[in-house]
Formats: C-alpha cells, sequence, structure tokens
C-alpha cells in the first residue's frame, strides 16, 4: 500500500496528486488538504477598487457578484487567484506596487443593465444554481404603502408596481429568461421571499398570499409549474367553475387557509377522547381563536425536499416588518402533491426545536447536491457541533431565569 508523504513542498505534493491514488471515499479530504502549502498569512489595505457595491462570492467560488452604485448595472468578476507569494514571512516591500490592484486579483468579464430608469436592483437578493452556473436576481420599483385594495389583496400588504426576476448565465452575462409580477409584493431583502432548492425555485406573492413554484430548466427557461394560494390543485378553478360555485369578491377562503383550519380542526377534535367533552374542547382551542386563524399570512416559504414545502404563518404587521419578537407564528408542513397539511408547530414548540436540532441540514438555505455537502459539520451530523449548540441553549435558558 502506498502512503501518502505530506510534503512542504508545493511542487511536490502536486506531483503526488497527480500519481497517487486516494482512499475510496477519501478524495476530497485528500484534495482539501492540499490547501496546507497555500495559506494566507499576508493582509493588504487600501486597494485600488472599483466605485461598485460588492454582493458575494457564488457558493463555488468561482465569480465574485458586484452592482453598480445606482443600482441599474450587474457587474461579474473572475478571481484570478494565486498572484503574489513570498519565501518567508511577507511584508509590504516585498510586494509589486500593482499588487495593491484590484484588478491584480480579479478580472472583469462583464457589465450588464438589469433595471430600466425607474427600476432597482435588489442588492440584497441572489440566488446561485452550482450546477449550470446561473444567477437568479431581482429588480423593482418603488414601494407604495397606500396602494388601494384589490380583489384577493391583502389588506396592510404594500405594493410594488413591478418586480422582475432575470436568470442570468454568469459565464457570459446572457439573460436567459425574466419572470415579472406586476402590483406585487415580495420580501426581498436577504431573499427572503423566494428559496432555491436543485432546480426549482418559490416565490411568495405576500400581497395576494400566493406561492408561486418554478422550474429552471436546462434550456434556461423560467416555467411556473404549480402555484398554490386561491387553489391548490390545478383544476380547483375549473372544478367551482363548472359547478357554478365561482368565488366572487372574498365569499370562499383561499384553497390553503381551508387546509390549515381544517388541520387545525382535525387536530384540536382528536385531542379530546371523550366524546361529551369534546364540543367544549373546540369551542374553547378552536372556534375562540377562529379569526385568528383565518387572520394568519404565508411569511416565508422554503423547500424540504421536491414533495413537501415548510411555510411559515404569522399576522399581517411581522410579515411586512419581520419583526417576530411579538407576534405569533406558525410552521406548516405542506404536501405538494396531496395538497394536505402533514404538520403544524407553534414557534414556541419544544418539539419543532427538537426537529431542527437534528435535521438541521434539511431546514439549511439553497442545498446544494454537492460532493462538499457531507463534509461540512453542522449540529445535526456532528456530536461536538450538538454539544456546543446544547451548551450555548442550557446557558440562555439559565440566564433568563436568573433575570
Amino acid at each position: 500500500m502506498v502512503g501518502f508523504f505530506r510534503s512542504g513542498n508545493l511542487a511536490s505534493r502536486v506531483f503526488d496528486r497527480q500519481f497517487l491514488s486516494p482512499r475510496p471515499g477519501a478524495t476530497v479530504n485528500t484534495v482539501r488538504q492540499f490547501y496546507e502549502n497555500l495559506v494566507p498569512s499576508y493582509t493588504i489595505y487600501d486597494i485600488d477598487c472599483p466605485d461598485y457595491s460588492f454582493r458575494k462570492f457564488t457558493d463555488d467560488g468561482k465569480y465574485l457578484v458586484a452592482f453598480s452604485r445606482n443600482h441599474q448595472d450587474l457587474i461579474v468578476y473572475r478571481p484570478i487567484w494565486l498572484t503574489f507569494s513570498c519565501h518567508e514571512e511577507c511584508d509590504s516591500h516585498d510586494l509589486p506596487a500593482n499588487a495593491e490592484r484590484f484588478d491584480s486579483f480579479f478580472k472583469q468579464l462583464y457589465s450588464i443593465s438589469l433595471a430600466s430608469s425607474n427600476e432597482y436592483i435588489c442588492k440584497d437578493f441572489f440566488l446561485y444554481m452550482e450546477c449550470h452556473q446561473y444567477g437568479l436576481f431581482a429588480t423593482s420599483t418603488a414601494q407604495s404603502n397606500d396602494s388601494s385594495a384589490t380583489d384577493g389583496a391583502i389588506h396592510g400588504v404594500p405594493s410594488i408596481e413591478k418586480i422582475t426576476f432575470y436568470l442570468v448565465r454568469l459565464e457570459d452575462g446572457a439573460i436567459l429568461d425574466e419572470k415579472a409580477f406586476c402590483n406585487d409584493f415580495i420580501n426581498l431583502a436577504h431573499s427572503i421571499g423566494a428559496y432555491l432548492y436543485e432546480d426549482l425555485v418559490c416565490i411568495v406573492s405576500l400581497r395576494y398570499q400566493t406561492i408561486h413554484v418554478l422550474q429552471i430548466r436546462d434550456s434556461g427557461s423560467l416555467v411556473e409549474v404549480r402555484r398554490i394560494g386561491a387553489f391548490c390543485r390545478e383544476d380547483d378553478e375549473l372544478f367551482l367553475y363548472s359547478h357554478g360555485q365561482a368565488a366572487q369578491g372574498n365569499s370562499f377562503l383561499p384553497g390553503i387557509k381551508q387546509r390549515l383550519l381544517s388541520f387545525i380542526f382535525r387536530k384540536t377534535w382528536n385531542e379530546e377522547p371523550d366524546q361529551a367533552l369534546r364540543v367544549q374542547h373546540l369551542k374553547k382551542k378552536f372556534y375562540f381563536h377562529f379569526q385568528d386563524y383565518v387572520d394568519l399570512i404565508i411569511w416565508k416559504v422554503q423547500f424540504l425536499d421536491r414533495r413537501h414545502l415548510f411555510i411559515k404563518f404569522g399576522s399581517v404587521d411581522g410579515g411586512v416588518t419581520r419583526s417576530t419578537d411579538q407576534n405569533l407564528a406558525f410552521f406548516a408542513v405542506y404536501n405538494m402533491e396531496t395538497t394536505d397539511i402533514v404538520s403544524l408547530y407553534q414557534n414556541s414548540s419544544e418539539e419543532l426545536y427538537s426537529l431542527f436540532e437534528h435535521y438541521y441540514d434539511h431546514f439549511h438555505a439553497n442545498p446544494q447536491n454537492s460532493s462538499h455537502e457531507k463534509f461540512i459539520s453542522s449540529h445535526s451530523n456532528s456530536v461536538h457541533a450538538l454539544d456546543q449548540l446544547r451548551t450555548i441553549k442550557n446557558k440562555a435558558s439559565s440566564s433568563s431565569q436568573v433575570m
């Protein structure tokens, strides 16, 4: 068996990596060990940078995304990676003058205009599809807080005249497709209103309480494959019209809200086994809070897998201001195929916290099917991280009891 000799010589380790095969299943770890020879040891300050707003690196580190100061243009850079090195400890006089220039480390690939004169790029919104190197960006017009209520719109939710999502191929800056929402409100800050899972994107319309599920095709097109809100199944609207029961105004509750109320009713019904006390239990636990349940709106949605959505319900004020300190919230697991709510938890539920503690990877934003994913430690796959989390939790609970 050939053993690995961890040489401190960079060229020697490159040679070993070419000719020596790692143990089965250890390829990623072997490649990661290569960076033991590439350790940053010096920081350069006062770099001559372009006057742009830099957003972030893509998850694979291949691109650096930036926006112009007027939030009209998208600028993408590719890192040049290793440019300068030192034999011993680095000092400022050991580096050439161009080491203090931004373009010595990054190469601008292109600059394209995404927003029109009255639109602006949302600098906090960016989703990256690693397998195709696609980027999803968003532009919007100014927000209006005194917009008139329209049919199906939630009272108290502001309106944005136009919100547009652009699918861009980051390799060359080609705009492959776009999806526009007019007179709507989608929470674009920190990508709260959208979630990417494999090739599926769900976008939450707060104003019309609709979940739009889009699929990113290999050709680069955005195709709406499902819409959940007023109707849960594709033929629900057709069924109502064919039976002369088409909803006028607000005579019907939205389909997703009916699923929520039905689940709460059945859960409350089954909590009391005594038939004589069941009606009183329903009055106290369900009908007394019925209007509170009806007033709940969808705040946020994410995928758990390709069939299940994790939906957060809360008050109108909490959904718009994102202030959750004093607002009651519920978390529901929704099956898109059966259109049923599988489970429901209050935001203070210990059972939900336990699920989050043991299955954190399923709740993590933007999961990627990457070979590197299994090597990322979290409290759901590492006993040491779990022990650290529980220590922090115990300290927080003990300090709150003292106060």
